[in-house]
């Protein structure tokens, strides 16, 4: 299994985004890991191409205390619309580096 470093972040930090996260979800217990600067894209099938969303900053992996027992955000650095998703049964993953593919029920 591939091993993976957390960003380099001081305790400081580490404590204040996990304090940030749990204002949206009280049941945030840690962060797993984290990367500085990611952008989502969505696939659209009718024009087969792969288009830039309005989303994009950090990543944070992070695990709960209640059900689904994992889940991942990005927090948006333009506007105030986070990407929030959990990690549960209905979720695909594809690594294609540098790009990390993913599938939700939706």
């Amino acid at each position: 299994a591939p091993e993976f470093k957390m960003e380099s972040l001081s305790r400081a930090g580490q404590e204040m985004s996990l304090a940030a996260l749990k204002q949206h979800d009280p049941y945030i217990t840690s962060i797993a890991d984290l990367t500085g600067q990611v952008a989502l894209y969505t696939f659209c099938p009718k024009a087969n191409q792969w288009e830039k969303t309005d989303i994009e900053g950090t990543l944070f992996v992070y695990r709960r205390s209640a059900s689904p027992y994992h889940g991942f955000t990005i927090v948006n650095r333009l506007n105030m619309h986070n990407l929030v998703e959990p990690v549960n049964k209905d979720l695909e993953f594809q690594l294609h580096e540098p790009f990390l593919l993913y599938r939700n029920a939706s």
